[in-house]
């Protein structure tokens, strides 16, 4: 052994010291040990490279220690393999889904199956995303775009019918998250047919439906149904024009009888006229000769025509101003512009629960323009059915679609008091007339 070594051990180290301390330690032969970064140290070239600069025994040498050392490359699990292959992502061919067992009456499982469904197109992220054809276990089929495994997009809808189980087409149009949204054309098994826009799987906006019986409507739908400004022409040559409200007429309309020639122009209330004038719109078919005279009747006219209608019209808005209020989307009593500002006004005057109470209703009236008393507050609430008649004020509270029913009906009162609308009370209509 060396002196100054301990015994056994070679004089010289067989590995370079740590680099900290190579930039400050002197080698065995007055030289400063080389620096080294660590990626150099784990390359076998440049530890061999070392191996001559130690000069001592061979086997301490950093080549000796590697040689024997087995090179391993890093796989990836069997399992991750299969997984990355089994997620769905681009155009992949047709994928099928067995369908489930039918059990029987014992509890025991037959040998049959229900139908399975199949679905070919591309996919994204392991869902159905781009543009595929879907077969359904019940046999309706559905090709189309579809987003995140949903129907999305544009596409078309068959269903099977009769025993043949022969394809009809359903529905062609937009989709939004699994259902009919946007403009679309829906077939009923009926015979009836609908064109228009759709909304969450139901009517919704403009749109046109033929009927079974040959009746056709044209005009505005809410929620499924026919609410708003439309035309009904039906196939005997009967028309009416006007509003709808909740699938019947409410509202101003006009209605031509194609057997008598006749229009009758005015209100009507639930699917019913109410008050308006009649007038002859052309030559009745049934009277196509002269009209025989057979005696003379004094002239015969009402006193103050004009009042007596427009007093029998206001009974009608009047009896009827709480459903309509209730009932009419508030997409129709107000316009956009008038949305926002009723929405900044509410959300500045409600309290801490995002209601608002008496006074704060009437600070938010005032606001508006009109300075309203604490009587005629409670009558227009108890009017609009948004509060009971002799109930506590203080427990009132109301959100901001009720709100705005609120001003819809106050609106319509001033509006009715401006054109110098008879009283409807005079004329004792109310909902029991209806």
């Amino acid at each position: 052994a060396a002196a100054g070594s301990t015994s056994g051990l070679p004089s010289t180290p067989p590995f370079p010291p740590p680099l900290w301390r190579a930039r400050d330690s002197p080698r065995g032969h007055g030289e400063a040990w080389p620096a080294m970064s660590v990626r150099q140290l784990s390359s076998p070239s440049q530890a061999s490279g070392y191996s001559g600069d130690y000069g001592g025994d061979g086997n301490a040498t950093l080549a000796n220690h590697t040689a024997g050392r087995t090179q391993r490359t890093n796989t990836d699990p069997l399992w991750r393999k299969h997984d990355a292959k089994a997620n769905k992502s681009g155009q992949r061919g047709t994928i099928y889904w067995v369908g489930k067992s039918i059990m029987g009456e014992d509890g025991a499982l037959k040998d049959e199956r229900t139908k399975g469904a199949n679905y070919h197109g591309e996919w994204g992220n392991n869902k159905k995303h781009g543009y595929g054809v879907q077969v359904f276990p019940s046999g309706e089929k559905y090709e189309g775009q579809w987003g995140n495994g949903l129907r999305h997009g544009e596409g078309t809808f068959w269903a099977p019918v009769g025993k043949a189980k022969k394809l009809r087409k359903v529905y062609v149009g937009g989709w939004k998250d699994d259902r009919r949204h946007g403009r679309g054309t829906c077939f009923f098994k009926n015979g009836e047919f609908f064109q228009g826009t759709w909304d969450q799987n139901k009517m919704h906006g403009q749109g046109t439906l033929r009927y079974e019986n040959g009746d056709l409507y044209v005009g505005e739908w809410h929620d499924g149904q026919r609410s708003g400004k439309g035309t009904l022409n039906k196939a005997n040559g009967d028309c009416y024009e006007g509003y709808w409200l909740s699938d019947k007429r409410e509202g101003s309309g006009s209605f031509f009888y194609s057997d008598s020639g006749k229009v009758f122009v005015g209100e009507w209330a639930n699917d019913l006229p109410k008050s308006g004038i009649y007038t002859q719109a052309s030559p009745n078919p049934e009277q196509a000769g002269g009209v025989p005279t057979t005696s003379v009747l004094p002239s015969l006219r009402l006193a103050l025509p004009t009042e007596v209608l427009e007093g029998s019209l206001a009974g009608v808005r009047n009896g009827r101003k709480a459903f309509r209020a209730n009932n009419t989307p508030v997409t129709r009593l107000f316009s956009d512009e008038e949305l926002c500002s009723l929405k900044e006004a509410f959300a500045a005057a409600q309290r801490g629960d995002g209601l608002a109470g008496f006074v704060e209703l009437q600070a938010l009236c005032s606001q508006l323009g009109s300075d309203m008393e604490a009587d005629h507050l409670e009558e227009l609430l108890v009017t609009s059915g948004l509060a009971l008649q002799g109930s506590d004020l203080d427990a009132v509270g109301l959100a901001f679609e009720d709100f705005l029913r609120l001003i819809a009906v106050l609106l319509d009162e001033e509006a009715s008091h401006e054109s110098g609308d008879f009283n409807g009370d005079d004329y004792n209509w109310d909902d029991s007339n209806m």
